[in-house]
């Protein structure tokens, strides 16, 4: 496997989630060691990579995203910050209020919120940005 141990960082930031299948497609392989904001970082791609990145054994979250980010973007003791225990009780948590129901429900409150937000707006920024829901 070839070591990409240059800095990512600003590729990262000017092609967004491209980056990585871009990278990975340079090299050939579904594996990519490299660096991003200075740390090591292994990209992984495939049902094998999944399988190896949900299992506890092989990952720890803790640590694991910048400070940075984790202040502007998850929060200090996100599910995405936790081990063991502590993560499978958030995790599950969390997935107990995932149902059909409860998305249908979020999806029309915040299409709700939306179409209460931008009548307010002047015509030319409501053209741009389409209120209309699947179904409705």
């Amino acid at each position: 496997m070839r070591d990409h141990r240059g800095d990512q960082s600003l590729r990262l930031l000017m092609e967004g989630y491209a980056w990585l299948p871009g990278l990975r497609r340079s090299t050939g392989s579904d594996v990519v060691r490299t660096r991003v904001m200075g740390q090591p970082a292994l990209g992984l791609c495939g049902p094998e990579a999944a399988q190896f990145f949900y299992d506890e054994k092989h990952v720890q979250r803790h640590g694991a995203i910048p400070g940075p980010v984790l202040s502007t973007l998850f929060g200090h003791g996100a599910v995405h910050t936790l081990d063991g225990d502590a993560h499978r009780q958030r995790k599950s948590l969390f997935l107990s209020l995932v149902t059909r129901e409860s998305t249908a429900s979020l999806v029309s409150c915040v299409a709700a919120a939306w179409e209460d937000t931008v009548v307010g707006w002047p015509e030319a920024a409501r053209s741009c940005c389409s209120t209309r829901r699947a179904g409705r």
